[in-house]
């Protein structure tokens, strides 16, 4: 049995390669008395052990045990101890970067695919880092650190989803490569089904319309700071004016949400026959049609459109900014139809 090489660091890691015989799937393998991290075996005469950590320098045996049967190479394992001179790495900061324009920090799309860069800290040169990511989602690294993380595509959203990283810094003193860790680190993002919350809250705000609540349970998903507060204000005269003139017929009411729903952070919105409404986020449209009785005009009346909806990121959450309604309304018992604009 021969062994390369035969020396190796406390801290672990060493990749040894063993050659022999009779290796199996059950081979363990230790050094010094200490059981490798882990055992690959590469044929019945081969294997690859990751040397496990020791508290002390030291010369020991090499034991490899497979199928009921153990072989020792005695003291021909070396541990050697790093002088303590190379000071540990810091992790002094995470960023995670979207490929959409002006995304804001640490908002993220359910599926979605960013890149997470660490920044760390080391007093030298001539080291060697490895980036260790865990948590949900997938993660591809690369050799600079910056890591591709695909976030996961189920779960109740908005959540909070966090990716924990080890650094580990691999450095040589005397010909032995040793290694040591920073101090565990973690990125969390907050993700979000973008086209699901905004249509729900559109489907909340009209459901909410038509059953004619007041006007501050029915606007309660609407930003007060979008656009200067404006669309909130035009939706609360819209909701008096139904109050005030209009019975709905609750259980004629229907919507179907409708393509297409785009995210696209400070741009426009174009809402029906409405002006283009500026800095923009999200924009979406639902079919609706009510029916019921209008008392102005003591007729029933039956209406269709199309509400188009415009959405922006407050503190991370979307928010209502803007409902416009462009449709017609036909009073059979008059005869008459007319275009509508709410």
């Amino acid at each position: 049995m021969s062994v390369a090489p035969a020396t190796g660091s406390t801290t672990g890691g060493t990749v040894i390669e063993i050659t022999g015989g009779e290796f199996g799937a059950d081979t363990a393998v230790t050094f010094a008395g200490v059981p490798a991290a882990s055992v690959r075996v590469q044929s019945a005469t081969s294997l690859a052990a990751v040397l496990g950590a020791r508290s002390t320098e030291g010369v020991g045996d090499i034991v490899v045990t497979s199928g009921g049967k153990s072989a020792a190479l005695a003291g021909r394992f070396r541990y050697y101890a790093p002088s303590g001179a190379n000071q540990p790495p810091i992790v002094t900061g995470i960023r995670g970067v979207s490929s959409k324009p002006n995304q804001p920090s640490r908002f993220f799309e359910i599926d979605e695919t960013i890149s997470i860069i660490p920044t760390v800290a080391n007093a030298e040169v001539g080291v060697t880092f490895r980036y260790e990511w865990t948590g949900p989602g997938t993660f591809t690294p690369a050799p600079d650190g910056t890591t591709a993380w695909r976030l996961p595509s189920t779960g109740t959203t908005p959540m909070v989803v966090t990716a924990s990283l080890v650094v580990t810094e691999l450095f040589i003193e005397i010909g032995i490569e040793h290694q040591q860790k920073a101090a565990p680190a973690s990125f969390s993002v907050q993700v979000h089904d973008s086209r699901k919350e905004v249509l729900d809250m559109g489907e909340d705000f009209l459901t909410r319309f038509t059953r004619q609540l007041p006007a501050d349970q029915t606007l309660h998903n609407f930003s007060p700071t979008c656009d200067g507060g404006r669309g909130r204000a035009d939706e609360a005269s819209d909701i008096e004016l139904n109050r005030a003139r209009f019975t709905q017929n609750v259980d004629a009411f229907r919507l179907t949400r409708r393509p297409p729903f785009s995210v696209n952070f400070k741009s426009v919105c174009n809402a029906g026959d409405k002006p283009p409404q500026p800095n923009i986020d999200a924009c979406g449209s639902l079919a609706v049609h009510w029916e019921g009785y209008d008392r102005e005009l003591g007729a029933n009346f039956v209406t269709n459109g199309i509400n188009y909806l415009s959405a922006v990121v407050e503190n991370n959450q979307w928010r209502l900014c803007h409902s416009s309604f462009t449709g017609t309304a036909s009073y059979p018992a008059l005869g008459l139809t007319r275009a509508i604009s709410w």
